[in-house]
């Protein structure tokens, strides 16, 4: 794209998502699997959020603290706990806040997600015999990336007991719970379309910062793909109400650090940070096929978004593939292990015809372990931290 976004007005008013090929690079690129369309009988509903009542920051009663959100089991100790002061330490760019000497949520520099502890929640995949998720992590996103030198102790331990009693007792639902409202049987079921954004999914316009406005595909109504999913997690959803303020990342075509179109240029200039650098093969090497480290796994938390090449396996005896991030034409979130210790993610695909964290067309999982199949432990190419 242009280096000036704002010389970069594509004459794309009125047109369908589908017509933009040109101009939208990636809008047909973020299918793992080949194009599967199959038109929703019904349309999604309108998305409006019910917005919560602002919450004070002075800490409620004890019995306050104990409840927890709607279908979710009672967190003990600290999980659930308001305090009005947090002990913060920092390692590299991440920031831990900790009640006495348990570690309660970690701030990225430059990341707009914050991760913490709350009532331990089990997520079912909407398919009959894919292992289940259970956790005690919840997603939040800030309305800016995270900085502790402009977001002090004070301001962000305001922020951080409103977000815990959200979690313990109002039980607006956090980026993970958001997400989970879209697979197979779930009240907002969607369908997967090559090319269909959120405001397609929607039936909305939009107008982003980098072109004109941009009508939506009245063919992709109820469907969504894979950076399309996420946009519509991360950019379309409130996650959390604080002062007034959606929590929201920003979204446009192309514009670095904020939710952009692809989910190739979502890897390379879209909102956080990377975790997991995009993986090539050394000259020579025995071929990984993607399969992520034990070290990498570490690195990638609860809420981070993973990136798959989308088109084959990297080997020695296929050197061009997968040697840039250019390659990548899959993403997804990382919601955490299963019950069979695998990593699954969420994300919307083909053959599963929309949002999944079930195994109809691969497993979605992207650890190698014995018994999972399909492609996407092979074609692992890196985590970002939105």
């Amino acid at each position: 794209m242009p280096k000036n976004p704002a010389i970069f007005r594509v004459s794309v008013a009125l047109l369908p998502c589908l017509t933009l090929a040109a101009s939208l690079p990636g809008c047909l690129l973020d299918a793992e699997e080949p194009l599967d369309i199959t038109q929703l009988s019904a349309p999604p509903e309108d998305d409006h959020e019910a917005k919560e009542a602002e919450i004070e920051e002075e800490e409620p009663d004890d019995s306050k603290g104990k409840k927890a959100s709607s279908g979710s089991a009672p967190q003990a100790g600290a999980a659930c706990t308001v305090a009005a002061t947090f002990k913060y330490t920092t390692s590299g760019d991440v920031t831990t806040a900790s009640i006495n000497t348990t570690a309660v949520a970690w701030f990225t520099k430059g990341s707009y997600t914050v991760r913490m502890t709350g009532p331990s929640r089990t997520f079912a995949a909407g398919v009959t015999g894919v292992p289940s998720v259970t956790t005690t992590m919840w997603i939040r996103t800030l309305t800016t990336p995270f900085d502790p030198a402009t977001m002090g102790t004070t301001a962000r331990s305001a922020w951080l007991n409103a977000a815990r009693a959200v979690n313990c007792v109002t039980g607006m639902s956090d980026i993970l719970a958001v997400g989970y409202e879209y697979i197979e049987g779930a009240p907002k079921d969607a369908g997967y379309a090559n090319g269909a954004d959120y405001h397609d999914y929607l039936g909305l316009a939009w107008d982003p910062i980098d072109a004109n406005i941009i009508a939506a595909d009245t063919t992709q109504l109820g469907k969504i793909d894979c950076s399309g999913y996420l946009r519509l997690l991360f950019g379309q959803h409130a996650n959390f109400l604080y002062n007034g303020v959606e929590a929201k990342i920003p979204m446009s075509l192309y514009v670095k650090g904020t939710l952009t179109r692809s989910s190739k240029d979502q890897y390379q200039s879209g909102p956080g940070k990377i975790i997991v650098p995009f993986r090539t093969q050394p000259t020579g090497a025995t071929a990984f096929n993607g399969t992520p480290t034990a070290t990498e796994l570490a690195a990638i938390e609860v809420g981070d978004i993973v990136f798959f090449d989308s088109s084959c396996d990297y080997a020695v005896s296929t050197p061009s593939c997968g040697t840039d991030w250019t390659s990548i034409g899959h993403t997804g979130i990382y919601v955490g292990r299963d019950t069979l210790n695998n990593a699954r993610f969420l994300s919307s695909r083909s053959t599963a015809n929309g949002p999944t964290v079930a195994n109809t067309g691969g497993w979605s999982v992207f650890n190698n372990a014995t018994g999972v199949s399909g492609t996407y432990p092979k074609r692992f190419r890196g985590a970002r931290r939105f």
